[in-house]
């Protein structure tokens, strides 16, 4: 099932309205899982003194994961939903969000590192193909993000779930340097993809 960009904004609407800030609102299982992913997408090299974009912010629980694990790092997100990025404010005073959608506007700018976590699974493989390219449009360093893998061993109906190997070969268009992360949980995977030096 395709998703416009719309019905994504009414989705998450809808689990803000029903879970507040919690991870659910963002449709996280849980803190551990987001977590887990967070340090995934953290590895990619250091962070110390580095520019960081987060797309697809949400709630803006990465500037805090990375305010305890990465003190050192100059977060900003951005989100499609104003509401999140409101509720992101709140939470993270001393962090930078604003409202962007990098696919019908690029957000003006480059960062270090630009990170996406959980952007995809209610899309499909044309809006991950045009997002991977615009945000490493955005970099100086590398781009890191998460999908949810058509290798899992089940899949739940209506998300969408990336082939690893097709995504390879789509980012193989940007960059030879590729990483490929499939190995913190069944179901998921991150891919690194690395400017030349």
């Amino acid at each position: 099932m395709t998703r416009t960009a719309a019905d994504v904004l009414r989705y998450f609407d809808e689990r803000l309205d029903t879970h507040g800030t919690s991870v659910r609102a963002v449709d996280w299982g849980s803190e551990a899982s987001q977590a887990l992913r967070f340090r995934v997408l953290t590895e990619i090299g250091s962070l110390d003194g580095a520019t960081v974009l987060d797309v697809g912010c949400g709630l803006g629980d990465l500037a805090g994961y990375l305010e305890q694990h990465h003190a050192g790092a100059r977060y900003e997100g951005c989100d499609v939903n104003p509401r999140m990025v409101e509720r992101a404010r709140a939470r993270y005073p001393r962090a930078r969000f604003f409202v962007a959608d990098p696919v019908a506007t690029a957000p003006e700018g480059r960062w270090d590192w630009v990170l996406a976590s959980g952007i995809f699974y209610l899309r499909d493989d044309d809006f991950r193909r045009a997002m991977v390219g615009q945000l490493f449009a955005l970099t100086r360093r590398g781009v890191a993000f998460n999908t949810l893998s058509a290798w899992a061993p089940s899949q739940e109906p209506g998300e969408y779930y990336a082939d690893p190997v097709r995504v390879l070969a789509d980012c193989r268009a940007l960059t030879t340097r590729i990483t490929l992360r499939h190995d913190y949980l069944p179901h998921d995977f991150t891919v690194y993809l690395h400017r030349d030096a």
